[in-house]
C-alpha cells in the first residue's frame, strides 16, 4: 500500500511539474514576436507570428512544403491564423496557401484583387470562397494590421485597389509591398516588384530588405539601395532556372555590406523580437 501511495504521489508531482511547465511554456510563447522568412524552396512564404496571433505573407508553391514548415513556428495546439496575404497570384507565391486554407482557420485574406488564368489561382480563389471565414477584402497603401502587443504592418503600394484583369500590367508590377515595424526595427517585404525605385520612390529606410523576386536582376538596384539603406537583406529562393539570386544582384548588397541570408543557405531566416530591446535581431 505504501508503494503505491508513494507511486501516486511521485505521478502526481510530475504531473503539476509538467503542467507548470506547459503554462510556462505558453506564457513565453505567447509573449514572443517573430518574423520567419520560410524555406519553401523557390518562392515567397513569410511567417509573422506573436504568440497566437499569426500573419501569413504568401505560401510558396506547394502546400506539403509550406504546411511542414509551418509547423516548426506554429504550436501544435493553435489552428488558427489571423491574416493572410497574397502579394500576387504567382504560383511561387500562393501555390500552398491552399493546403493552410484547408488546415487552419484563417478569419481575413487581403489581396489586389488582382487574378490570374492558371490552375493555381484558380484552386486558391475556389478555396478562398470555401475555406475562409470572411470575404477576401482588398489590400492598397494605408491597410494596417495592429499587432496586439506592439508593432504593425503597414501597406505600402499599391496606392489603390487593382482590377481583377490585370490588362497590360504585370502580375510582379502589383505585388502588395509592406512594411512590418517593431521597436526599432523595420522590415520592407517586397513581393516581386521590379524597379522597386520606380513604384517605391519616397520609401523610408528601413533595417531588413526582403529582396524583390528572388533576387531577379530586375530588382534591387543601386539608386534603391542607397535611398532605403537596409543593414541585412533575405533572399528567399531555392533550386532554380532563373538564375536567382542575379550575381550582379548579390555584388550591389555586399558593396554597401549589408549582410545577407539566404534562405537555400541557411533555411528558416528567423528574427526575434524583443519587447525589452525594442528591436528585431536575426537568430540563427
Amino acid at each position: 500500500m505504501r508503494k503505491n501511495a508513494k507511486l501516486i504521489l511521485l505521478t502526481l508531482f510530475f504531473l503539476v511539474l509538467l503542467g507548470g511547465l506547459l503554462i510556462w511554456h505558453v506564457s513565453l510563447v505567447g509573449k514572443r514576436t517573430e518574423v520567419v522568412f520560410l524555406n519553401i524552396g523557390q518562392g515567397d512564404a513569410i511567417l509573422i507570428s506573436q504568440g497566437n496571433y499569426q500573419v501569413l505573407i504568401d505560401g510558396g508553391r506547394t502546400s506539403k512544403e509550406l504546411l511542414a514548415r509551418l509547423g516548426r513556428h506554429i504550436p501544435f495546439w493553435d489552428r488558427t491564423i489571423d491574416i493572410i496575404i497574397v502579394t500576387h497570384p504567382d504560383a511561387d507565391h500562393i501555390g500552398g496557401l491552399v493546403g493552410v486554407l484547408r488546415t487552419y482557420q484563417v478569419d481575413q485574406v487581403l489581396t489586389t484583387g488582382a487574378e490570374s488564368d492558371t490552375e493555381t489561382s484558380r484552386a486558391f480563389q475556389e478555396a478562398m470562397v470555401r475555406y475562409s471565414k470572411r470575404d477576401p477584402a482588398r489590400a492598397f497603401r494605408g491597410t494596417k494590421v495592429i499587432f496586439p502587443q506592439g508593432g504593425e504592418l503597414v501597406v505600402e503600394y499599391p496606392f489603390a485597389p487593382l482590377a481583377k484583369e490585370t490588362n497590360n500590367l504585370d502580375t510582379n508590377e502589383g505585388s502588395i509591398i509592406t512594411r512590418f515595424t517593431y521597436g526599432e526595427t523595420s522590415f520592407l517585404l517586397t513581393g516581386d516588384l521590379p524597379r522597386e525605385e520606380t513604384f517605391l520612390s519616397d520609401e523610408q529606410p528601413v533595417t531588413v530588405l526582403k529582396v524583390a523576386h528572388h533576387g531577379s536582376k530586375h530588382s534591387s538596384s543601386e539608386q534603391f539601395l542607397r535611398k532605403i539603406h537596409p543593414k541585412e537583406a533575405v533572399i528567399s529562393v531555392g533550386k532554380n532556372s532563373y538564375g536567382h539570386p542575379d550575381p550582379g544582384v548579390l555584388e550591389r548588397l555586399q558593396k554597401m555590406s549589408i549582410t545577407i541570408h539566404r534562405t537555400d543557405q541557411k533555411g528558416d531566416v528567423r528574427y526575434q523580437c524583443l519587447a525589452t530591446r525594442e528591436q528585431c535581431l536575426f537568430s540563427p
